[in-house]
């Protein structure tokens, strides 16, 4: 295959996914190359696995064919920047950390903390749809971004979106791909509008006795004047609220205050400007034991945290605002996961693992939308070699 641009290399083991290792590598340096890749292997029906820095591979099941592992991370450019537009566009295999420091050195950034940001890349990130605790204040990457070019399962390369915040066109073509791990096409490049970093970022962190004392003070904590930007409960031996702002500094300092003496019940009261305080909080799977995301409207988060608490003692990241909770479970409370999955959707909710061992039922009921994105697979990839088996249309 070396209309492929690929080659065998000692370190094809290095892009195993379960039991399945590929026969081939290829590393295009051009997204030229990219979509020659792409258009050759179609012709072949030759499976693909994209690849950036391996760190959201867990989220889907290794595939079910796997020939050639497509590693994007030369695809590393800049291809605009305007600052005064407060506007970039990157490839997608360039490190969100890179285009982090880029920015900063403008005094701007991208509201977005992801695990592992400094590695993972702009183009993996966004196919699992990544996100962080500044979901809360920010949004999340789907607010941010204005457009892409992606590569089809035939090697076409389409457009969508803009290069400037006020031009739409095609604009919601491209958030299609945002999430479908790669089963629609592979990103290639992604714009995004950006903004000033704020003068002062700190935090309040507090120890409380129970789940339900913590979720009470970080309702507190939401309400006006305060608006907090990130705010997490963290459940293991201990229950942890962290709540950060942003801003102005004197404004900053004002909300401290006031984050702190509605928290004044609790066991400890820390006030920190540290970033190591969110470093920490990352939501990554466990070496043994699920992963699971779950979601409810926000009315219903304290009762989803007091039933998923019920069926296994799991290890619990709660988001209070977003109504989302990451947990983590032993292997054998995966025998609960119908049970937790039913009582959920009663509450309008849902839960996904994100990792967990193979053979387990990841997603539980199919969207609503799963019949028009199989629809899309068959018609932007119709030869079915874009991570075939690893998402619900493959």
């Amino acid at each position: 295959m070396n209309s492929l641009s690929a080659q065998l290399t000692p370190h094809v083991t290095s892009y195993a996914l379960g039991d399945r290792v590929p026969q081939q590598l290829a590393q295009p340096a051009t997204i030229a190359a990219l979509a020659e890749v792409v258009a050759t292997a179609a012709h072949t029906k030759t499976a693909i696995v994209p690849w950036g820095a391996g760190t959201r591979q867990f989220v889907v099941d290794p595939p079910a064919r796997y020939d050639v592992a497509l590693d994007l991370r030369r695809l590393d450019r800049v291809i605009e920047y305007h600052p005064a537009d407060l506007v970039i566009m990157v490839e997608a295999g360039m490190p969100l950390g890179a285009v982090q420091a880029l920015l900063a050195e403008r005094g701007q950034w991208l509201p977005w903390d992801p695990p592992v940001p400094a590695t993972a890349t702009i183009g993996g990130l966004l196919a699992t749809a990544a996100w962080g605790p500044l979901r809360l204040g920010y949004g999340g990457p789907r607010e941010w971004l204005l457009g892409m070019q992606v590569v089809l399962g035939d090697g076409r390369i389409a457009h969508s979106g803009g290069r400037v915040v006020k031009n739409v066109a095609g604009y919601d073509t491209h958030k299609l791909h945002l999430g479908a791990c790669g089963t629609l096409g592979i990103i290639a490049t992604a714009t995004f509008k950006v903004t000033p970093l704020p003068e002062r970022m700190a935090s309040v962190q507090a120890i409380w006795p129970t789940p339900a004392a913590a979720l009470r003070a970080a309702a507190a904590i939401r309400q006006p004047p305060l608006q907090p930007v990130a705010l997490t409960i963290i459940v293991t031996d201990t229950v942890k609220l962290t709540a950060r702002f942003a801003g102005g500094a004197a404004a900053v300092e004002r909300q401290l205050g006031l984050a702190a003496a509605a928290c004044a019940a609790a066991e400890t009261v820390i006030v920190a400007d540290d970033h190591a305080l969110w470093a920490a909080q990352q939501l990554l799977p466990p070496n043994h034991g699920l992963l699971l995301r779950a979601g409810v409207p926000e009315s219903a988060l304290a009762a989803a945290v007091e039933l998923i608490t019920s069926l296994a003692q799991p290890d619990l990241t709660i988001f209070p605002g977003l109504g989302l909770i990451g947990a983590r479970w032993p292997v054998e409370a995966a025998a609960h996961l119908p049970a937790l999955r039913r009582m959920l959707a009663g509450m309008g909710g849902y839960a996904v693992v994100e990792s967990g061992p193979a053979g387990i039922d990841r997603w539980g009921d199919p969207p609503p939308t799963i019949d028009l994105m199989r629809a899309l697979r068959q018609r932007w990839d119709p030869a079915g070699i874009l991570n075939p088996g690893r998402w619900l249309v493959a």
